[in-house]
């Protein structure tokens, strides 16, 4: 008995290792995909797994920031939907009517200004 009281241990303590080694992959660019094939990796390497992804994701729209012309279409957009929201953010405060911003807007109604 004594054992198998030992195998469980070392297996406990495998399984921790190998969720470390899982935990570590994912946030190392696109190996974050490996742990995604491995069956039953556990809730510690599954949270780091999400984290990772995100991070690969922000990575990558950041690595089209530095192509020049996806920036300027980027910043020509943004630019665009704020003067549009400001147009109308305009016309309905002189027909005395309230207006609330379509994403930006009930974010902010949470905080007190």
């Amino acid at each position: 008995m004594i054992m198998e009281s030992n195998n469980k241990n070392n297996q406990r303590t495998q399984v921790d290792e190998e969720g470390k080694l899982l935990a570590v992959l994912c946030y190392i660019p696109f190996l974050c995909f490996i742990p995604l094939f491995k069956p039953n990796i556990g809730t510690f390497a599954n949270q780091h797994l999400k984290q990772g992804l995100i991070l690969l994701v922000v990575e990558i729209i950041a690595l089209f920031f530095l192509i020049d012309i996806f920036s300027k279409i980027f910043w020509t957009i943004i630019f665009i939907f704020c003067l549009a929201i400001a147009c109308v953010g305009i016309a309905t405060a002189l027909s005395g009517k309230e207006f609330k911003v379509p994403v930006i807007g009930s974010y902010l109604e949470k905080y007190d200004l």
